[in-house]
């Protein structure tokens, strides 16, 4: 890397959330914005996977898989209508709801997630069934609660560990 290209956070790591569920991310940042990528376990198997990327203008795609099916979640280019659809077994909800300048989505029971998605208690929660709603106004896991983050804004878990994506 020369001085004058900027250093990217490129990372990956591991730790717990508050409810002992187990998070395995990376993420990588360039030109572009950020791009997180994670797991969710706990003693069930596997609870969802995620992927959010981030630009300058904040959230600008979800992806979740979990056990109730594929959601995808984008806001439009003018940032008044977020977009996307639901893959299910039994066949694909389209998605379309109003979006307004600084609204995030949490994943409800996912701290992690919620916090890398931007959430600060304003926008649409995921349900564990992919369903959205609006929060509820407490501040609860079920109208999402994203975890602190350090200076890098990275989620801060329990028993964490990281290491860097490039050798």
């Amino acid at each position: 890397m020369s001085e004058h290209e900027p250093a990217w956070l490129r990372r990956a790591g591991k730790g717990r959330q508050p409810d002992g569920s187990l998070v395995a991310w990376s993420v990588a940042e360039g030109a572009r914005g950020r791009r997180w990528r994670w797991t969710v376990s706990d003693g069930a198997g596997l609870r969802h996977a995620g992927l959010v990327e981030l630009d300058g203008d904040g959230f600008a795609r979800l992806e979740l898989d979990g056990r109730a099916g594929m959601l995808t979640l984008h806001p439009d280019r003018d940032g008044t209508i977020a977009h996307g659809n639901v893959v299910r077994a039994e066949g694909v909800d389209p998605l379309a709801v109003s979006w307004a300048d600084g609204d995030a989505v949490a994943i409800e029971g996912d701290a992690f997630g919620s916090a890398v998605a931007g959430w600060q208690g304003r926008g649409w929660v995921v349900g564990h069934d992919l369903r959205l709603r609006r929060p509820n106004g407490a501040p609860d896991v079920a109208s999402g609660v994203a975890l602190p983050a350090d200076d890098r804004g990275v989620p801060k878990l329990l028993a964490a560990h990281e290491w860097p994506l490039e050798a």
